[in-house]
């Protein structure tokens, strides 16, 4: 690389720091008496019935931070042009996470906070239930109005149970394989995934295909995760308002930071159609147990993972990496299994429940236990 090329890739980087998105850490008000029942649902906005879903507001996943030796389970949020927002993560007894949320400052039109809990507490509070909710109450300006909004949504209670179990720092969470995107410049080793528009220099992990290539993100997108249960399907972007579920689609996503989310499936005309043909779903048994796990691969090559918008063509040096999964799964087991158990297919079909995951790259969680990092995004 020339003395010129290196000067403007590293004035790029420093001038890229100026979008470096903070996430702010505020107060959980369930951190502290376990059977404590808390106010905020009934207190504010009693009616949410006629309130809709906030498409700018968004979990980020649960992450398992070291607080002072101490593990922490962390909960993550973003949300765009925010006024504030009231938060609760429950199960049918107790709370995990509750609180308010107000920006101290705008960035962009992206804010993102997270509220933490021991580890050892949030385990007591999980493990007498069969659901786990997630609930937001917000405000924010819309067309210079401000509206209220009530997202709810059902996360995977087990994926959170093996989360909270996971012991083994050598190992990341849930089996997760990340090909693609992910750090290729071995060289730096610093898990960091720079992605260059309009250049392909040793310090890019990935590169725009160039100029005849339309302006927006490609990436190719790999990888597997391995998780307990039997899932019988995946649930993207058409089954979830068909069936009024309130999951996050399977999808995956890329935030920066002056601009709304923009999702693989979701720019298409068809998330389903276009999306299914690169998962697939394979089980295996736990050893020694009759457990089943289930892993859900990916491949979608480059030519496929274009975000088709062109503001995602843009630098930012945190830009969110997302990754939704959602699933119907059975608590039963597989439909083997619960023939055995003397349960009929109608019987079976009645216990399938809808949930999902979510993980996230941003800058703080390259510490957490699923070190996922943002993109890089950065000319020249």
């Amino acid at each position: 690389m020339t003395f010129l090329s290196r000067f403007f890739f590293f004035t790029a980087l420093s001038y890229s720091q100026i979008s470096l998105a903070s996430t702010q850490l505020v107060d959980n008000a369930c951190s502290n008496a376990l059977g404590e029942q808390h106010v905020l649902q009934s207190a504010h906005f009693v009616s949410q019935a006629d309130l809709k879903a906030d498409p700018s507001v968004r979990f980020l996943g649960f992450d398992i931070i070291d607080k002072q030796g101490e593990p922490h389970l962390r909960a993550r949020f973003a949300a765009s042009q925010l006024g504030f927002a009231y938060f609760d993560v429950y199960t049918e007894h107790s709370y995990l996470h509750c609180g308010f949320f107000a920006p101290e400052r705008q960035q962009g039109n992206r804010q993102a906070w997270a509220a933490d809990l021991p580890v050892r507490e949030a385990l007591a509070r999980l493990q007498d239930s069969n659901m786990l909710g997630i609930w937001i109450s917000s405000e924010r300006e819309v067309d210079g109005k401000s509206q209220n909004f009530s997202t709810e949504l059902s996360y995977s209670r087990t994926a959170l149970l093996k989360l909270l179990q996971h012991h083994d720092a050598t190992r990341l969470p849930y089996a997760l394989r990340m090909q693609h995107p992910s750090d290729l410049n071995q060289a730096s080793a610093d898990n960091d995934i720079v992605y260059c528009l309009n250049s392909r220099f040793g310090e890019c992990d990935y590169s725009h295909p160039g100029y005849h290539e339309p302006v927006h993100l490609i990436l190719p997108i790999k990888g597997e995760i391995v998780l307990d249960g039997y899932i019988s399907r995946l649930l993207f972007k058409e089954d979830v308002e068909q069936g009024e579920l309130s999951v996050a689609a399977t999808d995956f996503g890329v935030w920066n930071w002056n601009n709304p989310v923009y999702e693989l499936g979701a720019l298409r005309g068809n998330a389903k159609a276009f999306l299914t043909p690169f998962f697939t779903l394979s089980y295996q048994s736990v050893p020694g147990s009759e457990q089943i796990q289930t892993k859900i691969a990916w491949d979608i090559p480059s030519q496929y993972g274009a975000f088709l918008n062109r503001n995602t063509y843009a630098r930012d040096y945190e830009t969110y990496w997302l990754m939704s999964f959602a699933f119907e799964h059975n608590p039963l087991g597989s439909p083997e299994q619960a023939k055995q158990l003397g349960f009929t297919e109608e019987a079976y079909q009645r216990h399938a429940q809808a949930s999902f995951i979510a993980l996230t790259g941003l800058d703080e969680a390259k510490q957490g236990a699923f070190k996922l990092a943002p993109l890089k995004v950065t000319f020249p």
